[in-house]
């Protein structure tokens, strides 16, 4: 396993990260049940993977429980990441709201320690911008509850970089968790040079666009989850059917190279400039293994010359 330090902080992180969203279940996927989930999360450990990826409303609440209840017994070992800033009225999408108030920040905090099982969070991300809040205000409850020794460090998600701009001005970011993969490339211009000169980690989420750069989906799929309702740009009709037909092409270069298609394209997330680690969902403990062989080689010049082309056409 190869491991970078994420940012400023003294974070070291496994590139390959456990995303927690898959295991959390409704509302968004169907989990594979608790047993299973929790041996996912051992062996991914077992497997050198250390950074563990959650929010609390993956499974409103269950994800956590699910991740501190596998590491309990390794808490000290690993980086354990969660989020703030989403609340819900009731267990259901329409519900939730954005808030990042000094308020809600305090009153999540313990909440997510809580279904942790821990006493700090490594690190505390904002999971979306709140329009309706300051972000001085976000940013000085962030740097209260850091000072109180709940959390090590803060980051933010889906911010751009005039959001991160402000809230520089008021404590510390050391990371930034945008979606980043082949086919959702939107960070490349802007976010990610900012990135890098000012020693912000990227925490690249969604490295396999939620399925769709795995090779096993064609036009003609139908999705029964959150995927059928078009709501992200990489399952809407007409980007969909693009992406698909540039899909099948790449899938050539990595059975060229003797690779499955999500390898290859887990292996380019992660070697991309000012990407810390990619977030890779996991439901089952039998994804890990084939996960990991991602890394660890380089994908030849010609090979990344034809994929930027075919990107880009």
């Amino acid at each position: 396993m190869e491991y970078r330090t994420l940012g400023q902080s003294d974070l070291k992180a496994s590139v390959i990260g456990f995303g927690a969203w898959g295991v959390g279940g409704k509302p968004f996927w169907k989990d594979k049940g608790e047993e299973e989930s929790i041996k996912a999360i051992k062996h991914a450990f077992e497997m050198g993977i250390n950074f563990f990826d959650t929010a609390p409303i993956y499974g409103f609440g269950y994800s956590e429980r699910l991740i501190g209840k596998a590491l309990g017994d390794n808490r000290n070992n690993v980086v354990l990441a969660t989020k703030c800033g989403l609340r819900w009225e009731k267990e259901e999408l329409g519900t939730v709201s954005r808030i990042s108030s000094r308020k809600s920040i305090m009153e999540e905090i313990d909440m997510s320690l809580e279904r942790l099982g821990t006493d700090y969070i490594d690190l505390y991300q904002v999971h979306w911008p709140d329009e309706n809040t300051p972000l001085q205000e976000t940013m000085e409850a962030l740097m209260e509850i850091k000072a109180a020794g709940k959390i090590r460090h803060i980051g933010v998600s889906n911010f751009s970089v005039d959001q991160i701009k402000e809230c520089l001005k008021y404590g510390e970011v050391v990371s930034l968790q945008p979606m980043y993969n082949m086919v959702e490339r939107d960070i490349e211009k802007e976010t990610v040079p900012f990135c890098v000169e000012n020693n912000i980690g990227i925490i690249a989420y969604s490295p396999l666009a939620s399925g769709v750069l795995t090779g096993k989906y064609n036009e003609n799929t139908k999705f029964d989850d959150w995927r059928g309702k078009g709501i992200i740009g990489h399952f809407t009709d007409d980007v969909y059917r693009s992406n698909i037909e540039k899909i099948k092409k790449i899938t050539k270069i990595a059975e060229g190279l003797g690779r499955p298609m999500r390898q290859l394209a887990i292996n380019w997330v992660v070697y991309q400039k000012g990407v810390a680690t990619a977030i890779v969902g996991v439901k089952s403990s039998d994804q890990i293994g084939p996960n990991l062989e991602a890394i660890g080689w380089d994908i030849p010049q010609k090979e990344e010359d034809e994929i930027e082309a075919i990107l880009n056409s």
